[in-house]
This record gives C-alpha cells, structure tokens and sequence, in this order.
C-alpha cells in the first residue's frame, strides 16, 4: 500500500513542478509586455523612446555624472507608479541618500521568477 502510494506521489510531483514552471514563464511574459507596454506609452506621450541613460555634468564642471537615472525611472507613470516616480529628485543626482527609499523601491514587473 504503502509503496502504490509513493508511485502515486512520483508521478504527481513532476506535473507539479512544470505547473509551477508554467506559471512562472507566464508571469515573467506579463512583466515583459508590461514592461513593452510602457515604453510604447511613454513614446506615444513624448514622440522619443525613454533615454537609456540621463547623464548630466556635475557643477564643477570636472565631468563627472551627477544624474544616474535610466529609462526605468522614465517610464514609471507608464507603469501606474506615478508616487513613486514623484518622489525622485532630479535635481540631485540618483546615487546621493535622500533618493535612497525611493531607489531602493523594488517592483515585481522588473523581475522575472
């Protein structure tokens, strides 16, 4: 009995697991047109794709970059994160403290599982 049983589990758990990978592919595919989605609006709205990268001289003027945001950043209102796109400071560039909380913001429809 008890080895009909353990049959029985060893020919579910592979079903199991590629149900799981299913659903994992499927929701990695969301983020991707998400993702596809936004810059599309973004372009729609603006007549430019996102820039890859905003890079802005320091005050100095010695060329060192004092913005550091990227098109993630660009296209947050696209992706109904507008909050969180509002409490950047692009006056002061990406990588000073007081942007830490809202850098540090992570977002599922970055990440794939």
């Amino acid at each position: 009995m008890i080895a009909i049983i353990a049959i029985l589990i060893a020919l579910l758990l592979p079903a199991v697991q590629q149900a799981r990978e299913a659903a994992r592919r499927s929701a990695c595919k969301n983020n991707l047109k998400q993702l596809v989605l936004a810059i599309h609006n973004y372009e729609s709205t603006h007549g430019v794709l996102p820039p890859g990268y905003l890079h802005k001289f320091d005050p100095s003027g010695s060329g060192a970059n004092f913005m550091g945001f990227g098109w993630g950043l660009m296209c947050l209102p696209q992706l109904e994160q507008g909050n969180l796109y509002t409490q950047f400071n692009f006056n002061v560039p990406g990588f000073d403290p007081v942007q830490r909380v809202a850098r540090e913001t992570h977002l599922s429809v970055f990440l794939c599982p």
